[in-house]
Parts: structure tokens; C-alpha cells; sequence
């Protein structure tokens, strides 16, 4: 390599690892370098460049439900026991769960109504791994009626996949902000 050449190093993290990155202040970028491709990466931005994107940033298209659920997922995997919720604009709530156990919990829930098994059933077509059937269980607490399913990842092959079941192909740090 000849001296005025700059080597692009590239690395790969996991998916849970992300959250240590962003609290250390590097921002997730995205590089779009052509209609329909888009790349995505972690970056220490200076503070002028952070001003010009700002200025020029157009807002993002609306989070998909699976988008949320990415990024549900992302963040419960980095900080297990803890509850990740997101309340979506028709009122429906999502809570995502990782055990310190290493069970996944997936809660829906509503306030004074039932979720419908519909709503349960596409939470779960849009959960960022696929899932077999996932029994679940309805109840009320706080004047909110739940519906919950549980499952546990087999681990075997850690370094592709964390414990939500996401693969690297699957995690898209720029997935929607969910309010949590």
C-alpha cells in the first residue's frame, strides 16, 4: 500500500452491541449510494458535520411495524431483564423482553380493550426472525388487557445470531426510534 492510499478497515458488531457504541457518542450514519441500496455505520461525526446534516436532513419515512420490533429487539438484547415499549399511533403497545434467563417475551397490550388475535398474529409475522407458533396467554393489569407469548433461543451459533434470533442481515441499526 503505497503511502498517500487510506486503508478502509471494515468491522462487523453485533447487533447488541450497538448500544455500548452510541452511549460512547459514535452515531449511526447511513450511506445511500444509489436508489434502493443503503449501508449503514457506526461513526465519530465532528460537530460541524452533525450542523450540515441536520440542515439538510428530510425526515425518514414512517417506522414500519417491523422496524420497531428491530429496534425493540436490539436494545432489550443489550440490556437484559430490562422492558423495551414502544406505543404504536393506534394505540396499541408492544413490549419486548430478553431475560436474563435468556426467554424472550413479547407483549402486546391496549388500554380498557383486548387486543385481537389478528394484532397478535402480525406482531408476529413482523418479529425480525421468523418464529414458530408462539402460545400465549391473555390478562389485565392496570386497566390494560395483555396478550404474551414467551420462547427461548437455542444459542448454538452465537457469533450470527444474539438471543432475539436476529442475524446480521436482519439488523438494521437505523431501524425506526421507538418511544420506550
Amino acid at each position: 500500500m503505497s503511502d498517500n492510499k487510506i486503508e478502509t478497515k471494515v468491522y462487523t458488531i453485533r447487533w447488541k452491541d450497538l448500544g455500548k457504541y452510541l452511549k460512547q457518542g459514535m452515531q449511526v450514519i447511513t450511506v445511500t449510494p444509489g436508489s434502493g441500496a443503503e449501508t449503514s455505520m457506526l461513526a465519530v461525526l465532528p460537530a460541524e458535520l452533525v450542523a450540515d446534516l441536520e440542515k439538510n436532513h428530510k425526515p425518514k419515512r414512517k417506522p414500519s411495524l417491523r422496524d420497531i420490533l428491530v429496534d425493540l429487539a436490539g436494545w432489550a438484547s443489550f440490556k437484559p431483564g430490562d422492558v423495551r415499549r414502544a406505543k404504536l399511533s393506534g394505540g396499541l403497545g408492544i413490549d419486548v423482553i430478553c431475560g436474563i434467563d435468556g426467554t424472550w417475551r413479547l407483549q402486546i397490550w391496549r388500554e380498557g380493550i383486548e387486543p385481537s388475535a389478528k394484532e397478535w398474529e402480525t406482531v408476529l409475522k413482523s418479529w425480525p426472525s421468523r418464529l414458530s407458533e408462539v402460545p400465549n396467554k391473555r390478562f389485565t393489569h392496570d386497566q390494560r388487557k395483555y396478550i404474551r407469548g414467551e420462547w427461548k433461543v437455542n444459542d448454538e451459533n452465537d457469533e450470527q445470531k444474539d438471543l432475539s434470533g436476529l442475524s446480521a442481515a436482519d439488523a438494521n441499526p437505523l431501524a425506526g426510534q421507538a418511544q420506550s
